[in-house]
């Protein structure tokens, strides 16, 4: 890993994030997460926001609802002369015990959800210890050389 990773928290909502019936989110919207979680890397090792080049791989591994608490992790695993190769996890920390996803069964399916069958208000957060992974992705992030400077931050600081 060069430098350090970056941590994004998000709680995800019905205006920015949902999408389908039943409150779940879009599995694009983890992408757009990890470009903010890209970006901040970028800016750190180069002081550049970069360009998302390509995804090499990604994986849908569990679902996302609205009012999931999220974490979207990423750091830096390979730098080439204008390329870097960004690793990528989303996790879910908290999820709420909505009346849908307790009516349906929806999470108790799930390897590493909480099992929701003993909540009965919709308000009601539960943590998912450990948080549950939901996702991961390798990216592929440009910043052309002559827009490269010193890393913002000096954990970034590759020796050559």
């Amino acid at each position: 890993m060069i430098g350090n990773k970056v941590i994004f928290r998000k709680m995800m909502t019905v205006e920015n994030d949902g999408h389908y019936l039943g409150n779940l989110i879009n599995g694009g919207r983890m992408l757009d997460y990890f470009g903010d979680v890209g970006t901040e890397l970028m800016v750190r090792a180069t002081g550049d926001g970069s360009l998302f080049r390509a995804y090499k791989e990604v994986n849908f591994l569990a679902p996302i609802h609205v009012g999931d608490f999220m974490e979207y992790h990423g750091w830096i695993e390979k730098k080439g002369k204008t390329s870097f190769e960004v690793h990528f996890e989303c996790y879910k920390i908290f999820t709420m015990t909505d009346d849908y996803k307790v009516k349906c069964n929806f999470m108790d399916a799930i390897q590493g959800e909480p099992d929701l069958k003993h909540f009965k208000s919709d308000a009601a957060m539960v943590a998912c210890d450990p948080p549950l992974l939901c996702g991961t992705a390798i990216g592929i992030m440009v910043v052309p050389e002559e827009y490269q400077r010193e890393p913002l931050d000096p954990a970034f600081k590759v020796e050559a």
